[in-house]
């Protein structure tokens, strides 16, 4: 099955700690969370099966929490924002990075409608 990138959360510091976080969507409904992270030389990616609805969760305060034995992921509101924790176990090292909700809500409605090429 083929998937197809619906929405990209990224956000990249030369020679900082970076995080992105890609949505891809398949034909059967389901998806896909890649997180990519990047420590100085260190990079770090995972995947995560999800469904937009878990995500979709998120904005009524129920947190989309994923792990498995490489790293986890913690999506969750706060202050009015959309924030995500990536902590991966080679790196004992977690990366934070938050984003406006209305953002996110776009994000979701493009993942739901099969939309793709959303950039954030």
């Amino acid at each position: 099955m083929v998937g197809e990138l619906a929405v990209s959360f990224c956000e990249r510091k030369i020679g900082e700690t970076s995080l992105c976080i890609d949505l891809w969507s398949y034909p059967d409904g389901t998806c896909n969370l890649v997180v990519a992270a990047s420590t100085g030389s260190t990079n770090h990616e995972l995947s995560f099966p999800c469904s937009p609805e878990q995500l979709e969760r998120v904005l009524s305060g129920k947190p989309f929490y994923a792990s498995n034995e490489a790293g986890s992921i913690l999506i969750e509101t706060c202050d009015g924002r959309v924030c995500a924790e990536y902590s991966a176990n080679k790196m004992n090292k977690s990366v934070r990075q938050c984003l406006p909700m209305d953002e996110f809500i776009r994000g979701l409605e493009f993942l739901i409608s099969g939309s793709t090429g959303y950039l954030a």
